[in-house]
């Protein structure tokens, strides 16, 4: 990989991740060898005359040539580059543009440079690309990009996996749910329904100040707009609890403010799962279709922890299909499939079944679960991911 002389605005942050592979000076290579130009771009946005003019002119004419390949790295956050939502329904009855779509603004960056598409690598984190690929190639769509599932989070989250064995443990609390990042619909609506409940004190719970949000894939294909009013008005009482419920907000849980990744790496938060049992994932849920998994759900995992993910529908599914098992046994997990409102009953109501129990009680439970979270801590730390990435770079 080449280290170009470039800065830009838009860099995400998994360089460090990267850091052993071997870097070059693009002006001494080979052209016998394969070369990559690796583009830590945080989002498909905005990028029209920002990326292209911060590389040098002698590099584009080597990408024109194959001897240097972009390598998108694109593995921080899920972004839906394709918007097949717009060609499945949309209000207007027309069909899109695909030259709009976020894919083809950055493709374009390379092809009007003459860099041939079918050069350019692209890193993304989850494997919904797959999907829409498929369903824009039968209407005729040429897509020549060549994409490779690369998960962050999950590199981030395996040398803790390594590092804590999973022991019996005595809890102090029932469960942990850790709403304070950024303001979601579904983040109230759990935490409103656990403060209705009567929950919040046999666990340790966190969440910002109440926030009027307008949720929406913000596009002009579809009306979606849901409010964080309207949406919380599906919940019991929400007229007359609303205010109540926004006075007692933020609740702050100190020892994890701010504080999840330091230096671009995770804290060891293992004292935090020694003494809570049930770790409720409040992912960060994409307003796009698809799945995305973040260090929200790889860290129960890492630290041997079992959980139930409040995010994306199919989250479970593709945990499954990665290779990890979840908790049907102990409790119903069709909440994976259902709507945001139900999602959130149905995960309350796992709660109030745990929060019912004695210490004693769930001491024994999770002594029942540990097969489960060992399998998933070993799944975890065994994963080949970055293997496979050196070896298909190298492969060209």
């Amino acid at each position: 990989m080449m280290n170009p002389d470039t800065k830009t605005s838009l860099i995400e942050r998994s360089k460090n991740v990267f850091k052993d592979f071997t870097y070059v000076d693009y002006k001494n290579i080979s052209k016998d060898d394969i070369n990559y130009l690796p583009l830590h771009i945080r989002q498909p946005f905005d990028v029209e005359d920002l990326l292209i003019n911060q590389i040098p002119n002698d590099m584009c004419l080597l990408m024109q040539q194959g001897i240097i390949r972009p390598l998108i790295i694109m593995v921080t956050e899920q972004w839906d580059l394709f918007d097949t939502f717009a060609w499945e329904h949309n209000k207007f009855d027309l069909t899109p543009d695909f030259g709009n779509v976020p894919y083809s603004k950055m493709v374009r960056q390379f092809t009007g440079r003459a860099i041939p598409e079918e050069n350019i690598t692209w890193l993304v984190p989850m494997d919904f690309h797959l999907k829409q690929i498929a369903f824009l190639k039968d209407k005729g769509y040429k897509i020549t990009v060549k994409f490779i599932q690369y998960d962050y989070f999950l590199k981030m989250l395996q040398p803790i996996a390594e590092k804590h064995d999973i022991t019996k443990r005595q809890f102090k609390n029932h469960f942990l749910c850790l709403c304070q990042g950024t303001p979601r619909n579904h983040r109230f609506g759990l935490v409103y329904e656990l403060w209705r409940e009567g929950l919040i004190n046999n666990g340790v719970v966190s969440c910002g100040n109440y926030q009027e949000l307008n949720e929406s894939k913000q596009s002009n294909w579809i009306d979606d707009e849901v409010t964080t009013s309207a949406f919380m008005s599906n919940f019991d009482g929400w007229s007359h609890n609303a205010d109540n419920f926004k006075g007692k907000l933020p609740l702050v849980f100190d020892d994890m403010s701010n504080r999840h990744w330091d230096k671009g790496g995770p804290l060891d938060e293992h004292h935090i799962f020694l003494d809570s049992f049930l770790w409720i994932a409040s992912e960060t849920k994409k307003m796009h279709d698809g799945v995305y998994i973040t260090e929200k759900t790889w860290k129960p995992i890492a630290y041997g922890s079992p959980f139930c993910v409040n995010g994306d529908n199919g989250s479970i599914d593709y945990l499954h299909k990665q290779g990890f098992k979840t908790f049907h046994e102990f409790w119903d997990e069709s909440y994976d499939h259902m709507n945001d409102v139900d999602k959130i009953k149905q995960i309350r109501d796992i709660i109030k079944k745990i929060c019912s129990m004695d210490i004693n009680q769930i001491n024994a439970l999770y002594e029942k679960m540990i097969p489960i979270l060992e399998h998933n801590r070993q799944t975890l730390i065994k994963n080949t991911q970055h293997d496979n990435l050196v070896r298909e770079l190298s492969n060209g």
